[in-house]
């Protein structure tokens, strides 16, 4: 048996033939004899934090057949083991792989999957998940740094969301048992509640952020001086904001899906037509799903993807084109009660901005807000401060960002200086602030 790797960097010692073999007889079922395989690392610094993902070729059984895997693995190394484990994220994500994504994909359309064919989980000797890998299957995700996804990306992208959690919704339906299942095992994503906000190191992160970006954005002549001013008020309550603004369920939310959580550019993936037209999106990366309201993923998805143009002129339209791809899977299944569009905008305006005590329309939530003496929350406004940086972030070869770095002072606030002080980050974010702010969202 012989191994190869592609590029400078080794291999970890825990990507083994062992491994590869038990992957491949968990899927088949039977006895695998490994003749050769090779394999690379398969993302760039910066597209993904808490995990380490290799792309694997294998043959076996005598050169006679041949596939192509890919193996996340989750080291318990620094900080990225604790927040592992604070986020439950291997249990989550593989469980989800395994036994979720497949109920779900029998109850919609004929061949629709909501992620890769999964071939074996394991915790020896690390948190390692193998998969088919989706780029032999012709899929590539866009790159993070070009300013974000066209309309017909988006599109793709709002269909299968809302073909998702109407799967969610029709399994919960299916049985008191399944809809425990999902509330249990997803009750958060983002944030555990468990935690004391100020001892959970992300939103630490994130405070830091806001802190670069205040400092940053102060000599920004496009940008309202009300808007950093009411920023700034922000700070001694930013985290808590945070967690709010991230709780997938709460008492005011009326329809529970199953959220993926964190749907971004780089947990999508597209196959094109000849003509480089994208014809199918698939999700990777189920860490942080969670079980609530859909303005979760609807919010930091169309916050987080967009280009500029699509973000502030089209978001009705993807609106309408997630509630149709809903409504239609729901109503071929006799679903009892399809949700009207009006409530699924109430829940993107939800997740947009909120109260504490409040349903309100946006337009009076700082009135009540203020007389509840409550702070308020927008995942909209997380978005913009501390997310969109990060997901922006211009690519530079001698910086290293990966997780551990976050947590490193000297080289986080490298990393904060190319992230806040990125060309096409201000672009987006200035007017981004500015329709919050002129719709009440920042206060």
């Amino acid at each position: 048996m012989s191994t190869a790797t592609e590029g400078s960097k080794q291999l970890p010692s825990y990507l083994t033939e062992s491994l590869i073999k038990r992957s491949l007889e968990n899927d088949l079922q039977r006895p695998v004899t490994i003749d050769s395989f090779t394999a690379g690392p398969a993302t760039s610094a910066g597209d993904n934090y808490l995990s380490d993902v290799f792309w694997i070729r294998v043959l076996y059984d005598g050169g006679a057949s041949e596939k192509r895997l890919l193996a996340k693995c989750m080291p318990d190394v620094g900080d990225r083991g604790a927040t592992l484990d604070i986020l439950d994220a291997f249990r989550k994500e593989s469980s989800t792989f395994f036994e979720v994504l497949p109920k779900f994909s029998r109850l919609v359309t004929p061949g629709e999957q909501f992620g890769a064919k999964c071939y074996y989980a394991t915790t020896d000797p690390v948190r390692t998940i193998v998969f088919e890998d989706l780029k032999a299957l012709g899929f590539r995700m866009c790159d993070r740094t070009h300013g974000g996804l066209d309309y017909a990306h988006l599109e793709l992208v709002m269909r299968k969301i809302g073909k998702f959690h109407a799967a969610s919704m029709l399994y919960a339906a299916q049985s008191v048992d399944n809809e425990r299942q999902l509330r249990e095992r997803y009750s958060y994503g983002f944030y555990n509640p468990q935690q004391k906000v100020e001892e959970f190191p992300i939103l630490a992160v994130f405070q830091k952020g806001l802190e670069k970006f205040l400092s940053v954005a102060t000599g920004w002549p496009e940008l309202e001086a009300e808007i950093v001013r009411k920023l700034q008020t922000l700070r001694p309550t930013f985290k808590q904001r945070i967690a709010d603004s991230v709780n997938p369920l709460r008492s005011t939310t009326r329809l529970h899906v199953l959220n993926h959580g964190d749907l971004w550019s780089n947990n999508l993936m597209f196959r094109y037509d000849a003509g480089s037209v994208p014809k199918e999106v698939m999700f990777v990366d189920y860490q942080l799903s969670c079980y609530g309201s859909p303005g979760f993923d609807l919010v930091y998805s169309l916050y987080n993807c967009p280009q500029a143009d699509v973000r502030l002129t089209r978001l009705d339209d993807l609106l309408a084109v997630y509630y149709r791809s809903l409504s239609d899977v729901l109503q071929a299944a006799n679903y009892a009660s399809i949700p009207t569009f009006e409530v699924i905008k109430q829940e993107y305006e939800e997740y947009e901005f909120f109260g504490k005590n409040s349903r309100k329309s946006p337009n009076t939530s700082e009135n009540i807000c203020h007389l509840l003496n409550t702070p308020s929350s927008s995942l909209g406004l997380v978005c913009a401060v501390s997310l969109l940086p990060i997901i922006m972030m211009e690519r530079s070869d001698d910086v290293d960002i990966s997780f551990d770095a976050f947590f490193d002072q000297k080289q986080a606030e490298r990393i904060r200086d190319i992230q806040y002080n990125g060309t096409q980050y201000r672009e987006v974010v200035v007017p981004l602030l500015h329709s919050l702010h002129a719709r009440g969202y920042i206060q």
